[in-house]
C-alpha cells in the first residue's frame, strides 16, 4: 500500500490519507480483508502526527470503509459495489457543484462544459 501526504496542500493531511485509501479501494488495489499499516508506522513514515493518522482511520471506520479488530489491527471492510459507487458519487458531489456554479457564472453551457471536460480528461 502506498500512502503520501502533501504538506502544502489545502486539503488536511487526514483527508488526504482517507481519500488515498478510498481511491485504492475503488481501483481494486485494496480489497476486502486487506490490512492497513499500524497508525504509528504510517505516522513515522509520512512525518505526520499519530493524531492525524488516527483521525483518518476513525473517519474511514465511521464511514464503514474499514473495521478494527482488537489486537489485530484495521482491515478493509466488506462493502458491496453499489455502496462504494454511492460513496464515490457523494465525494464528487461538492466539487461538481462548484464546477457547475463556476461554469454558469462564466456563461458556459452544458455542451461547452462537456467539451471542456472531454478535452481535459
Amino acid at each position: 500500500m502506498r500512502l503520501s501526504v502533501i504538506p502544502t496542500s489545502p486539503i488536511p493531511a487526514y483527508r488526504q490519507l482517507y481519500d488515498e485509501i478510498f481511491s485504492q479501494m475503488l481501483s481494486g488495489e485494496l480489497k476486502t480483508g486487506d490490512s492497513l499499516p499500524p497508525i504509528r508506522t504510517v505516522s513515522r513514515e509520512l512525518g505526520v502526527s499519530v493524531i492525524t493518522v488516527r483521525t483518518a482511520w476513525e473517519a474511514l471506520e465511521s464511514d464503514g470503509l474499514i473495521v478494527t479488530r482488537a489486537g489485530s489491527g484495521c482491515f478493509i471492510a466488506d462493502i458491496p459495489k453499489y455502496a462504494l459507487d454511492a460513496k464515490r458519487e457523494e465525494m464528487l458531489r461538492e466539487p461538481l457543484e462548484q464546477l457547475l456554479a463556476a461554469a454558469r457564472k462564466l456563461g458556459i453551457g452544458r455542451n461547452e462544459l462537456i467539451d471542456l471536460i472531454e478535452k481535459n480528461y
